[in-house]
């Protein structure tokens, strides 16, 4: 996570950024910016009626943004769906990825099925 915050300092890309970190009982703790419902729970919102072309067509550009991204920091994310998309605000297009609690380096693959 710390990788990601690193290399935008301006918080311009598209996934979640991590503002603190502490140890309660044992526990890592991660804080990172409020952020409003998934994508999954927005399409359930809708019924699973689909959306217009345009909605489709921001979320889509932001999503290879963020992946573009990921790429250049040789990051794989191992879990996307459309659970870990955020939208940033509830009436806006803006998303953000998170979740990257099962991601690794390119170079550093942990799980078997990478």
């Amino acid at each position: 996570m710390l990788l990601l915050k690193e290399n935008d300092p301006d918080n311009i890309e598209r996934v979640v950024k991590l503002q603190d970190y502490f140890v309660w009982r044992n526990h890592l703790c991660i804080v990172f910016d409020l952020y409003s419902i998934n994508l999954y729970e927005f399409i359930k919102m809708y019924d699973y009626q689909g959306f217009e072309y345009g909605l489709i067509r921001r979320f889509a550009i932001q999503l290879l943004s963020a992946l573009r991204y990921m790429k250049h920091l040789n990051i794989i994310h191992c879990d996307l769906k459309p659970e870990n998309i955020l939208l940033k605000q509830k009436d806006k297009s803006g998303i953000a990825i998170a979740d990257f609690g099962s991601g690794c380096l390119e170079n550093e693959i942990v799980y078997t099925y990478i």
